[in-house]
């Protein structure tokens, strides 16, 4: 038994050896190298080594630090965390930051990279550390960069807004701030479809989700509280070509919108009721049936006309049907939106798209416009009633149809209502 220990012994001390011999083939390298490289017993954490590097950085010796664990090389606050990374969890390899302290008593920060192995039969831990006090210093810089070109997004009159591809706010400006009327410390790390309403959020995602997927701009307009803001979303690419982040930058171009508006007015307008005349309407209509297309929205369009103008004309005169017809293109601009085109497309017929809505809206917007007209008759300020009959159709994107059908479409829905009025007289 004897014999045996002693054999064993001895192949244990040439194992060591032939490791020796290994790292002093690499001793050069080592000695030579701008990392601190130290060799560690891993079970009483004593240092065995020591390369160039050690010695200049902690100013000691190589017998000093040969006589000290590594334990003795951590600051006094950080030697509990590193007990944590450096305990025996099975783990081959570390990596951490921590805080190592020079002879003199000066702290440095460092970046330990330690890995596990076997020397013979005794497991070591081979332990790169890298000074990271000038990284910190380029950390710093880099902060107060940040701030400065904080400062200057924040005085931009765009909205700019960064997202991962869940949809967590990385960063924010100003401007995004105050269009959603939130606290700027209620915004970061919040995710951006739950600040937005809920049929909002899903047109998001969607534009979010295509510009993942295709890896190219996506480019759209919408309303908010009565302002239009042009909104473009870009892909962020990470190193290897990914798609990480979303970059949103949204432009106020209300006053843009209000000019060609104007410009638009003096050649689309009709000049009794200051509605869209037919020119207007199917110049935008065809516009809004386009974008509606490529967003995948619902339109509505209903089809309305004045009952009984000829008899108007005819009984009280044209300057009594001109009041009529004016009364009743007040009426229906006070039932729909500003973003919705309200014309007048022939004598006594009016056409509204409305943008942005579905058929569940229909029966909201004819209860509004029934009461207005009630309203108006009940005032008795004119010599006739006002009477509409009205027709409606649904833009489906899914199953799309031109301008021209669904006009038809609702034309037929006005005729049949008109038709049913005069069954009762």
């Amino acid at each position: 038994m004897i014999i045996a220990e002693r054999r064993k012994q001895k192949r244990r001390s040439e194992d060591i050896r032939g490791d020796d011999n290994l790292f002093k083939r690499f001793e050069f390298l080592i000695q030579n190298s701008r990392d601190i490289i130290l060799t560690v017993r891993q079970q009483d954490r004593k240092i065995l080594e020591a390369n160039k590097s050690a010695l200049k950085a902690y100013q000691y010796t190589i017998t000093e630090l040969r006589s000290m664990t590594i334990d003795q090389l951590e600051s006094a606050e950080s030697k509990d965390q590193v007990k944590l990374h450096a305990g025996p969890d099975g783990r081959h390899e570390m990596f951490f930051e921590t805080i190592h302290v020079r002879k003199n008593g000066q702290t440095f920060p460092v970046e330990v990279s330690m890995q596990k192995t076997l020397m013979g039969n005794e497991k070591i831990l081979v332990s790169v550390v890298r000074d990271i006090s000038r990284l910190n210093e380029s950390q710093e810089s880099m902060q107060e960069s940040e701030s400065n070109i904080r400062a200057l997004l924040n005085a931009v009159t765009e909205s700019l807004l960064l997202l991962d591809k869940d949809g967590t706010i990385l960063s924010a400006n100003d401007t995004f701030a105050k269009r959603l009327r939130i606290g700027m410390d209620k915004i970061i790390g919040a995710n951006y479809y739950d600040l937005l309403p809920a049929d909002t959020a899903n047109e998001r995602r969607r534009q979010a989700e295509n510009v993942i997927q295709n890896r190219i701009p996506v480019r759209f307009e919408y309303v908010s509280d009565k302002r239009w803001i042009d909104q473009v979303i870009y892909p962020v690419f990470d190193s290897l070509g990914e798609v990480v982040r979303l970059a949103f930058f949204g432009a106020d171009i209300s006053r843009r919108r209000e000019m060609e508006r104007e410009l638009e007015a003096m050649a689309l307008n009709d000049q009794l009721t200051g509605l869209y005349n037919r020119r207007g309407f199917f110049t935008l209509a065809t516009r809004e049936l386009k974008r509606a297309q490529r967003s995948k929205k619902n339109l509505l369009l209903f089809f309305i006309d004045l009952d009984g103008l000829k008899d108007i004309n005819d009984q009280f005169g044209h300057e009594e049907g001109d009041r009529t017809l004016t009364a009743a293109a007040k009426v229906l601009t006070q039932t729909f939106r500003i973003s919705d085109i309200t014309s007048r497309i022939g004598g006594d017929e009016f056409a509204i798209l409305v943008v942005d809505a579905d058929e569940t809206l229909i029966e909201k917007l004819l209860l509004r416009l029934y009461r207005l007209i009630n309203n108006f008759n009940a005032r008795k300020t004119h010599k006739s009633k006002l009477a509409l009959s009205i027709g409606h159709a649904v833009y489906d994107p899914l199953k799309p149809s031109t301008l021209d059908e669904l006009i038809s479409q609702a034309d037929q829905g006005m005729y049949k209502m008109k038709k049913v009025k005069y069954r009762r007289l």
